[in-house]
């Protein structure tokens, strides 16, 4: 096993014991709070922000009714995914179900378009952003140290397992898996690699598809972990394998219904699941070797406009209904353990996962130079 990885990710992993941490409410925001149950707003500010810590010093809990009094008065969400959309605004409808009060905003993307818009957005401090919800945990270890995280814990957020999550900053919404797809018309199981090193045989040269680490968090995961596991010199030979690369999965699988691709070599587990379930010749094959994992965080940023909003869809999204909610719609799984995977998806338990060993913050710090490196490798023409 090489440094920084985990491998086999089971059921006795699904579980977590600590206690929350107290929230407390500044002075001034307990004097805004008063004017909004009164009906009153603040002077010369029609949203109120109450501001809270993590440190205990002073606490004063808000109750949930509370909460959601500040939630009505707010009346609107903002939230920045890069869930694909058609999954995202069947989640808002049935959060909403739940909060039809709050108006919410989708704002779509790719994992770092949307990081590069919420960086623009904290730059010009015209935040407009109330959650974030992308495929990259280092994201938002980076967020958290520059303090652009609201420090709220959700009582639902014991469920989650302490390695997925930074107390009272963030918590995994979803996992995905990436794994490699082929087309049933064209190929059979046996023909097809079961370990990423087979994609580096010269017959798959120019044959295979390639989800973008520039743009995608999980094939940014995927290049991070396969690295830890088989070097950087495993890329190198991929990248002479002359792959093609694709904004999303879904264009991965297009390519490969259409024979552009003879492989999706790292793609979403869930996208071929789905794509199965519609009817297309895909099948996904598990590499013994390692599947390659990853989470999406969700948290509420400090400078959110509507933080108690925020505060109702985290902790709806978090909850079993929440969660069970996700995994209906994107396929994809929880980390709780009383929610399960989709039918017929194998359970995280069966699958030989590959997921980060060391601190999210060694992640993040890593980013950076892997990414230039990734770049130099499949994108020599913007050195």
């Amino acid at each position: 096993m090489k440094r920084g990885i985990r491998h086999h990710v089971n059921s006795s992993a699904i579980a977590r014991t600590f206690a929350s941490a107290p929230r407390a409410v500044t002075a001034a925001a307990l004097a805004a709070l008063a004017l909004a149950l009164a009906g009153c707003p603040p002077p010369g500010d029609n949203e109120i922000r109450v501001t809270v810590s993590g440190t205990g010093d002073n606490s004063a809990d808000l109750t949930r009714e509370e909460i959601v009094s500040l939630a009505r008065r707010e009346a609107k969400l903002w939230w920045y995914t890069s869930l694909p959309e058609s999954e995202a605004r069947e989640f808002l409808r049935r959060f909403q179900v739940q909060h039809p009060y709050i108006t919410v905003h989708l704002v779509r993307g790719s994992t770092f378009e949307i990081v590069r818009r919420i960086d623009r957005e904290l730059a010009r401090g015209q935040v407009q952003a109330d959650v974030v919800h992308v495929l990259d945990p280092g994201v938002f270890d980076d967020l958290r140290r520059r303090g652009e995280l609201y420090a709220y814990e959700s009582p639902d957020a014991p469920a989650i397992p302490a390695q997925y999550q930074e107390p009272g900053q963030w918590a995994a919404m979803r996992a995905v898996t990436v794994c490699i797809a082929f087309d049933t018309r064209r190929l059979t199981l046996e023909e097809v690699p079961q370990t990423w090193p087979e994609l580096l045989e010269e017959r798959w040269r120019g044959r295979i598809g390639l989800k973008d680490a520039q743009t995608g968090g999980s094939a940014y995961a995927q290049y991070y972990l396969l690295r830890e596991e088989y070097g950087a010199s495993f890329w190198r030979s991929m990248a002479a394998q002359n792959p093609h690369l694709f904004r999303s999965s879904a264009d991965t699988l297009r390519a490969l219904e259409a024979g552009d691709i003879d492989l999706a070599g790292g793609i979403l587990g869930y996208s071929v699941y789905q794509a199965a379930l519609e009817g297309q010749p895909v099948q996904a094959v598990w590499p013994r070797d390692g599947v390659p994992m990853t989470i999406g965080p969700l948290a509420v940023l400090s400078r959110a406009p509507h933080p108690h909003a925020a505060i109702l869809f985290v902790d709806y999204a978090l909850s079993r209904a929440g969660q069970q909610a996700i995994v209906e719609i994107s396929s994809c799984f929880s980390l709780r353990a009383d929610v399960s995977p989709p039918p017929g998806r194998p359970p995280l338990s069966e699958l030989n996962i590959l997921t980060q060993e060391g601190s999210w913050s060694e992640y993040r710090t890593r980013q950076e130079r892997l990414q230039s490196e990734y770049s130099r490798l499949f994108h020599p023409e913007s050195e």
